[in-house]
């Protein structure tokens, strides 16, 4: 059997010294998924008894947790789907299933009376204190002997989604309230002034009328060290240039022009849709899902209200797609998308191109995710289309070292997790990442976001102030 590596041991280790409970925020591509699996082996030496339930996302529960308890491990395992009578060693359920008022009761009836030991894996899911799957977590951690949050961004947003996390595994290190945890940590900022709510209460409609004013939460250098510090004896963070010598990473932007269609098109829809945004209070989340149709016109094509699809041209970015695909030769490449339309373009153009038996897709209308992953992962198909909330957490792909992103959301976690689908243990090449990026459009302000360089609310700020005129216009 393989050997652990050095932050891996470290972290078994530091999670058996914490009693079995722990964070391990450890980035993508360090094993994390091992790691557990290795705490576990360790505490079922004290107590033979334990079992493990695993709660991780649907993509996981066979491609990555199934895997490597194959690979790593002598334990029996099983989806919860599947249990009808005997308790594997590992029962693995996806979140949906838990929350679901179908399975929530046969896991309740599973690790009710027997010593189990949980492990929430991409735990950022916790991140959200008002959301059902925080709810039901933090209500069932006694329930627990050991408990171990696993995730390579944990705070996507801001240090305040560490709250249900850190409560999962440790009750009593942070204010039982989610409010008296933020009003102990955080203040509220608005150009520079700022106002303190410590020891203060103020109701949902105050608070309400106090955001809309343009005062945001936030925390000052000094309380997040105070908060890093309290939280430091249950957490155990690694980054790759900590842990591994892993292969550079290396991006490339191929800026295209649209094509005059594209370009009229884009342009009236952007007037229009800036015209509809202009003048209402509205967050910088429900403008760029107002803006969304921009980010299909710079892929040649519109949704209608019906759901119905309208095609402007043939996409400029599918032209450029498929110069890339050439330059890249026979090499196995992963195209990320965000819309079911460019699935089915790409799809059909890589099926013309170099047949229907080289191409494989990773999205909600995949009939077969495992028999998707596991094509490309042995080399059965040389192309794989995916949607990153279908293939960015846990999954695999070191047989590949490059990816094109024909376009973008400005979710950063989601990217980020995408982009290290490639760049992990076992890659033994530079990773390449190449985007597609109509030139004067949207693309432009979500690489921004993406790479850190801006926030959302300058990204709508650009849009619809500036307006992101098109060169020469």
């Amino acid at each position: 059997m393989e050997s652990l590596f050095n932050h891996q041991k470290e972290a078994v280790e530091f999670a058996v010294r914490n009693n079995g409970s722990c964070a391990l925020f450890h980035e993508p591509g360090l094993g994390k998924t091992r790691t557990c699996l290795e705490t576990f082996k360790r505490l079922r030496q004290v107590n033979p008894k334990l079992r493990l339930l695993v709660v991780c996302p649907l993509s996981l529960v066979n491609s990555a947790w199934g895997e490597d308890i194959r690979r790593f491990t002598d334990f029996t395992s099983m989806p919860l789907k599947a249990i009808k009578a005997e308790i594997p060693d590992i029962v693995i359920v996806n979140y949906e299933a838990l929350i679901s008022k179908k399975y929530l009761p046969k896991v309740m009836s599973i690790i009710f009376g027997n010593p189990f030991m949980c492990v929430l894996d991409e735990s950022s899911r916790l991140k959200n204190n008002k959301s059902i799957t925080t709810k039901t977590l933090l209500e069932m951690t006694n329930y627990f002997r050991y408990r171990v949050i696993a995730s390579g961004t944990p705070m996507p947003n801001s240090e305040a989604e560490l709250w249900g996390q850190i409560r999962f595994i440790n009750p009593d290190l942070l204010h039982k309230s989610f409010y008296g945890f933020r009003n102990t940590f955080f203040h509220l900022e608005r150009y520079g002034e700022r106002m303190s709510l410590a020891g203060q209460y103020m109701s949902r409609h105050e608070m309400r009328e106090i955001l809309s004013q343009g005062w945001k939460y936030t925390i000052t250098p000094e309380n997040r060290r105070r908060l890093m510090e309290t939280i430091r004896p249950v957490t155990h963070w690694v980054k790759k240039q900590e842990a591994l010598d892993l292969p550079e990473k290396v991006d490339e932007v191929r800026e295209i022009e649209l094509s005059a269609k594209e370009d009229r098109a884009y342009e009236e829809m952007r007037d229009y849709l800036i015209t509809e945004i202009e003048g209402q209070e509205i967050t910088a989340q429900i403008a760029l899902t107002k803006l969304m149709k921009l980010r299909q016109a710079t892929s040649g094509f519109f949704y209608s209200e019906t759901g119905e699809v309208v095609e402007i041209d043939r996409p400029s970015k599918l032209k450029e797609l498929e110069e890339i695909l050439e330059e890249l030769g026979q090499q196995p490449v992963i195209i990320w998308v965000q819309f079911h339309q460019e699935v089915h373009v790409i799809e059909k153009m890589i099926a013309a191109k170099y047949g229907s038996d080289q191409v494989a897709t990773l999205y909600s209308e995949t009939k077969d995710r495992d028999d998707s992953i596991n094509r490309f992962k042995n080399g059965a198909v040389r192309y794989l289309i995916a949607h990153p909330k279908s293939a960015a957490h846990g999954l695999t792909f070191v047989n590949c070292k490059t990816m094109v992103f024909y376009s973008l959301d400005y979710s950063y976690e989601a990217h980020a997790q995408a982009r290290d689908r490639i760049h992990r243990i076992g890659q033994k090449n530079s990773c390449l990442y190449i985007y597609i990026v109509a030139r004067d459009t949207i693309d432009g302000e979500l690489m921004k976001v993406l790479q850190r360089k801006q926030g959302l609310q300058d990204t709508v700020y650009a849009l619809v102030r500036n307006k992101t005129k098109k060169s020469g216009h």
